[in-house]
This record gives C-alpha cells, structure tokens and sequence, in this order.
C-alpha cells in the first residue's frame, strides 16, 4: 500500500512537471468529473461516475453516446423534412420545399424567403380573391380585379386597362352605334346621344328627357306635338266631344260650337256664357244699362246699379246718397221737391226748397208764410197783426216792436210812437 501511493506521487509530479492535468479523468485543467457541471470537453457537463472516459463509446450521460464521434453526440440529428436543403430550426416552413431562407417570393401569399413577412403586392386588401401580383389593379376596391364584369362606373372592373365604353366588353344590344355606357335605352335603336327627338314621348337623343311638346301632363293620351291644345285638361285633346264648357274641347279653334239655341237671338246661347238667354240686352259683352241686371253677364251688378240704402233707388237712377235711406229722388209730399232736390221734409208738402214768395227764403229755411214775401225770419216785425220775423210772436207780443220815441209805449200801442 505504501509503495503504491509512493509510485502515485512520482507519477503526479511527473505529469505536473509536463503540463498534464493532476485528475487522470479530466481533459481540462481545474475540471473535475466527480462535481456536478464538470465534463472532459464543455464546461457545464459532468460526467457523474469517477473514472468515466468522453473517448469511450458509452461514457457519457446517454447510453451509446460518444461525445468525440461526430453523430454519436449528445445532440439529435437535424432534419430537412422538405428537402429544400435547409433543416427545420432553420426552415420557417419544413413542409414546403418553396419555402426557405433566401428563397425567390412567389405569388402565393406566403413568406417564401423567411424573411417573417408576406410581400405587400401578395396581400389581397380588398378581400376579392385576388392580390396586386396576380394582377389585381385596383387592391382597396373588391369590385375591380382581373374577369370581373365591367360595369359602367367609370373604372377598369376586369382589370384590361379600358374603362367602361372604351372596353369591348361594354355591349351595344341594339346595334345603334351607341354602347351600354351611354346610350340611355340600349334595347331600343331609336334611342341613343344625339339622335333627333321624335313626336313619341321618350328620350330619343338621350338628354334625360323627351322633348319639351312631347309630354301627356293630363293623360288623355294626346301630346302637345299631337295638337293637344290644352295639356292641363284632359277633356281637351284633338277629337275630343264638344262641351258646354266655354273651352275648345276638340282642338279646332271654335269654343262650346253646336252645344245649343240661342233663344232671344242676341248671339249667345247658355253654353256660351249668355246668363238670361230670354233678355237679348243681356249676354256675354254687352253695355252695361240702368236696369239692375248683369247685363254683361259677368256675374257682378255694377255698382251704380245696386241700392246700397234699400230705398228702391240705385245711383244710377239719381239716388243722392245711396248709404242714406232717407235721401232718394222720390217725391214722397208731391210738392214737387225729392230729398236729393234738399225737400227738408218730404212728408210735409208746406215745407219745400222753394221761394214762393220772392222774398229770399223758402219754407224749409223758416219762411213762416212763403206766400207773403213781408214774412220771412230776420224781417222787422210790423204792427199788422202778422208774424212778419217769424218769431211766432205778433205784434205787440213781441218785444222786436220798437219805441221809437221812447215814451214807453211799443209802437203797437202807441198812437204816435214819434211824439
């Protein structure tokens, strides 16, 4: 025992002395395989059993592996499923053998190169099916993409460069030379731009109307270029019956013709406006007289004909004042004098406008006796037993008798009203 540790010593100090490693289980100095992160050849591996060898096949953590022979390792062997030549850790897509680090992009919407992402012109934005590579033209709008229909919207929708009427796609069904885009009724060839307009009701030149004498407005189904001379009524159009309506019904110029007799022989039957056609001072357009009738037939009385008042008499028949029923030109006391002639009391025959007498003053102005032209209002008063102012007081009743010589005595009584 004592000799082999004796030889044990020799042989360390001989190793020490040549650079080798003191632990004979250990490839690198400082290592030891009996602590645990310790191995021959990577620092963080160990060997767990004191006396394991790395060079040995078996020697190791896993049976049958030989850390120094290359693929008998404690690493599992790559694989390249796809067979593009790169392993699977480096492969984005192991099963896609177009798919691998600096592969070519394809147009196929995957990330071909594995550059972690998908080219923009193989994203299909718009959801149409389709991407800008596969020749998409416009990816924001779903409705344009290679063999879409194209539609008359202003855009290429089939993707050929050619926008609606410059695209052959766009048809012409009625062969009139104007295709879908703009002719305005592509099943009929009498209608396309510029076509002249025709007496038909429709949009011959395809302005967005029919011409403006082309309407029906009052559906009797004749227009105006037909020679509907009223297109607001239907019961006026060419051959139309003839209607006691003061309108004409036929279109030829004549109005109400052959709708009646004209009984008082003024021109004018009922259906031509006459309002009494038994009266041939009235009727449509005559002159208008004083007999309180329309005679115009305009269904208004003039004014002048009306007796506003009620008192029998009209303006025109010389009522004065037609607002005042007690002013009219009747001459109601039969003295001669109306109301409107200024008769103060038309009931009254004693009282009238007239001067009688002469003298200055009617009776309706205070003659007291307009037959004695002495009488009158304001005349001196006489001792003559008459009223001659008109006071109601005679003589020597009314003090307007003078005393002329101021004896006290009136004039009436006194003998000589002088002395």
């Amino acid at each position: 025992m004592t000799t082999r540790y004796g030889i044990w010593i020799l042989l360390s100090a001989f190793l020490w002395a040549a650079g080798c490693p003191t632990d004979p289980d250990d490839d690198t100095s400082g290592d030891d395989d009996t602590t645990t992160g310790d191995d021959d050849t990577s620092t963080g591996d160990d060997d767990t059993t004191a006396g394991d060898d790395d060079t040995t096949a078996g020697d190791d953590d896993s049976t049958g592996d030989d850390d120094d022979s290359t693929g008998d390792d404690d690493t599992t062997e790559a694989t390249d499923a796809d067979g593009d030549g790169f392993p699977a850790e480096d492969d984005c897509d192991d099963g896609d053998p177009d798919t691998f680090p600096g592969a070519e992009e394809q147009c196929d919407g995957l990330d071909n190169d594995c550059d972690g992402s998908v080219p923009a012109d193989e994203t299909d934005d718009d959801g149409d099916g389709v991407g800008e590579c596969d020749g998409d033209c416009d990816d924001t709008d779903a409705g344009n993409y290679p063999g879409n229909a194209e539609a008359c919207d202003g855009l290429d929708n089939d993707c050929d460069g050619l926008v609606d009427g410059d695209d052959p796609d766009i048809p012409d069904d009625d062969g009139d030379g104007a295709h879908a885009c703009i002719d305005c009724d592509d099943a009929d060839a009498g209608n396309y731009p510029g076509n002249a307009e025709a007496c038909d009701g429709l949009d011959n030149d395809c302005d967005g109307a029919p011409g403006p004498d082309e309407v029906d407005d009052d559906g009797d189904g004749s227009l105006l270029c037909e020679g509907d001379c009223d297109d607001g009524d239907p019961d006026v159009y060419p051959g139309a019956a003839e209607q006691c309506d003061t309108l004409d019904n036929d279109c030829d110029g004549e109005v109400d013709e052959d709708t009646g007799d004209d009984l008082d022989g003024d021109g004018f039957n009922p259906c031509l406006g006459d309002c009494d056609d038994a009266d041939p001072t009235v009727h449509p357009g005559a002159v208008e007289i004083c007999d309180g009738l329309d005679n115009d037939c305009d269904g208004a009385l003039p004014i002048p004909e009306q007796d506003t008042d009620g008192d029998g008499w009209a303006l025109c028949e010389g009522d004065c004042d037609d607002a005042d029923p007690a002013q009219s030109p009747a001459d109601g006391d039969g003295d001669g004098f109306s109301s409107c002639d200024g008769d103060c009391d038309d009931g009254d025959p004693d009282l009238s406008p007239a001067d009688l007498d002469g003298d200055g003053v009617s009776s309706c102005d205070g003659d007291c006796d307009d037959l004695d032209p002495f009488d009158f209002p304001g005349n001196l008063e006489a001792c003559d037993g008459v009223d001659n102012d008109c006071d109601g007081l005679v003589d020597g009743d009314d003090h307007d008798v003078p005393d002329a010589d101021g004896d006290g005595a009136e004039a009436w009584e006194d003998c000589d009203d002088a002395d």
